[in-house]
């Protein structure tokens, strides 16, 4: 089955473009918010919102989304303090709070990928994020 995915932002340029997106089977887990200029100089930032029901919250990066292409790289510039954010495609990081931890935690990743015209376009994301109780409102 394929998953659904609910794009979540983009910062247009000519050459490309980027977005995030969390799958629609993670939709219940975790909702994220990320403004324009991804692959701008100062990067993005958003806001995530994570349910600590011990699983990860999956963010897909894709450099241009109207044509599915996926970011080739990407790495954790600044690491969460209240949890772990890992790698684990070359377009998917994945952020996991702390057991049993809830309220405000930060992290940074950037990576690139190809644009448009095949150009690759570095990238850059940071999210502030706010850990919930299981059973809080992702809002």
């Amino acid at each position: 089955m394929r998953a659904r995915t609910v794009a979540i932002a983009a910062a247009l340029l000519a050459a490309g473009a980027f977005s995030s997106a969390v799958s629609a089977q993670e939709a219940d887990l975790c909702a994220v918010s990320i403004g324009r200029g991804g692959t701008g100089m100062g990067g993005a930032t958003g806001t995530m919102i994570v349910r600590n029901v011990g699983r990860a919250c999956r963010v897909v990066n894709f450099t241009v989304p109207e044509q599915r292409i996926a970011t080739s790289r990407l790495e954790v510039v600044r690491a969460p303090a209240q949890g772990r954010l890992e790698v684990i495609q070359p377009n998917v990081v994945a952020y996991t709070p702390n057991a049993g931890y809830t309220g405000p935690d930060e992290f940074h990743y950037g990576g690139s990928g190809p644009g448009r015209e095949g150009r690759i376009l570095p990238f850059s994301v940071r999210l502030q994020v706010r850990v919930v109780a299981p059973d809080a409102p992702l809002r």
